[in-house]
């Protein structure tokens, strides 16, 4: 018997020495990721708190990976970032904004992230369309977006269109336009404008219309100096149609006094049927709006234009600040690309959702009743349409600088649109010289 308990005993021996993690196969080495960002969450708010979610899923499942967070509102951060990548002292992981991307891609701060991206086709599928338009150089993705915005939706007052007979949203340019004389017509402002900082009719307006009219090759074509030109006839168009809205009085006649919070005061007080903003403002509407207008806003987008190349579902926005992560190799690469898919992954974008924050990825299964009416209505949109580029995210400064001034100036008649687009192309062959 006592034979027997023996074997017994020595056989469990055996059979733990042999299933130990030193015995056959390497335990997982132990890794520390520093992780540089702006999710702060007096800040932002959700946000902050599905990101944190993410980082505590990575350490419970990997238990080798140490992450030491250095958490910085978003205008510390981008001034530390420029600090640290002057001296090549940024961390395994850090948030890098549009405008520093080609800065930090040339001297080898990013790690492209592509090959990564490819070798898993569902995460590749969980993005949404045009998220990745920013951080790509020459066909080499360099990071996954924190969020997605579209930069151009009309929130309008469906009680002010009833009064004025409108039953629906136009669907087309020119029904738009009839719209907008039958609201002038009853004593509202159609359309409240705040382009006094100059990019509201850029970013918001122009970006989603020249796309109507031009289609999204075209601008790649212009802006690459391949084959197109700012000069070309459907951009002079787009111009035009802006023009025409700002001729037959769409917008308030202090248009270029005020900014877009004030323009949206004007919506607020019952004064405008419209205006015209981002995602971003569906927030501060939820917060700022009085309830009735609230209850009656509803979300649209830039209606088709006749005989245009683009998409009429297509809106300018996606993504402008990213997860990063530096030049690692190894067992680090390894486990910052394990952060960076959970910060990109389905039960991310479900939390982000439930928040009514706007995730760059298709979420996972949600609490729909969490999310507000009008972030439905947005999310309904975003899930039909596509992102395009906008202007002032793709386009140099000083491009911007004479693209933004001239539109002010169109707005109010001080220039036509054909001028504009000269000044504009000759700026950007300027550039090339």
């Amino acid at each position: 018997m006592k034979k027997v308990s023996s074997l017994v005993m020595a056989l469990l021996l055996m059979v733990g020495i042999f299933s130990s993690p030193g015995f056959g196969q390497k335990a997982a080495p132990k890794v520390t990721l520093n992780f540089l960002h702006d999710q702060v969450e007096a800040v932002e708010g959700g946000a902050a708190v599905a990101f944190r979610q993410a980082l505590d899923r990575v350490r419970k499942q990997n238990p080798n990976i140490t992450i030491v967070e250095d958490s910085l509102t978003s205008q510390s951060l981008y001034t530390k970032v420029k600090t640290l990548a002057a001296g090549n002292e940024l961390p395994e992981l850090y948030v890098a904004k549009g405008d520093l991307l080609d800065m930090l891609i040339s001297n080898k701060l990013i790690g492209a992230i592509n090959k990564d991206i490819n070798a898993d086709p569902k995460w590749k599928s969980q993005f949404l369309p045009g998220v990745f338009t920013k951080i790509t150089k020459n066909g080499k993705i360099y990071g996954i977006p924190c969020t997605s915005k579209s930069t151009s939706l009309i929130f309008y007052n469906q009680e002010i269109f009833k009064e004025c007979g409108i039953a629906q949203f136009p669907k087309s340019w020119s029904e738009l336009k009839t719209a907008v004389s039958k609201i002038k017509a009853k004593g509202y402002v159609p359309l409240a404008l705040g382009n006094k900082e100059q990019w509201v009719a850029q970013s918001c307006i122009l970006s989603t219309l020249a796309d109507r009219y031009t289609g999204t090759d075209w601008f790649f074509k212009a802006k690459n100096r391949k084959g197109a030109k700012f000069t070309d006839p459907e951009f002079v168009k787009s111009l035009q149609a802006l023009a025409d809205l700002a001729n037959m009085g769409a917008f308030n006649s202090d248009m270029n006094s005020l900014d877009n919070m004030q323009q949206r005061t004007i919506y607020y007080n019952k004064r405008a049927a419209m205006f015209i903003e981002g995602a971003w403002a569906i927030g501060d509407l939820q917060k700022d709006c009085p309830k009735d207008v609230l209850a009656a806003t509803q979300l649209a987008l830039i209606p088709a234009v006749e005989g245009g190349k683009g998409k009429p579902t297509a809106m300018s926005g996606g993504a402008s600040v990213f997860f990063v992560m530096n030049n690692l190799k190894g067992a680090k690469r390894a486990a910052a690309i394990k952060v960076l898919k959970e910060l990109s992954g389905p039960e991310f974008g479900a939390a982000m959702t439930e928040f009514n924050k706007f995730p760059a990825v298709k979420p996972g299964k949600y609490d729909a009743s969490k999310v507000t009416p009008i972030a439905k209505q947005y999310n309904e949109l975003v899930d039909k349409g596509s992102y395009v580029p906008v202007y002032d995210i793709q386009l140099s400064s000083s491009l911007i600088d004479v693209i933004n001034s001239g539109l002010q100036q169109m707005l109010i008649g001080g220039i036509t649109p054909k001028e504009l687009a000269k000044r504009i192309q000759a700026e950007h062959e300027k550039e090339a010289l």
